[in-house]
């Protein structure tokens, strides 16, 4: 896909939203509810931005980076 960002691995010295995946249970969501944005090595992306990362695509999806495939 042309319109992700190629980014690097996550730095844990940098703000990083969390890893999951849209079957996360109710109390994990609840966790992260309101949040629109997700964070990559300080940089906010908006809800439905997706990144690259060594050939991984990734979709922000309510606060967490969910794997959505290759890229």
């Amino acid at each position: 896909m042309e319109d992700d960002t190629h980014v690097d691995p996550q730095d844990p010295a940098l703000s990083n939203s969390p890893m999951g995946s849209r079957e996360s249970d109710s109390a994990a969501l609840a966790a992260v509810a309101g949040h629109e944005v997700c964070y990559w090595n300080g940089n906010q992306y908006s809800d439905g931005a997706t990144v690259c990362d060594n050939h991984n695509r990734y979709e922000c999806w309510n606060g967490r980076w969910v794997d959505i495939g290759r890229c």
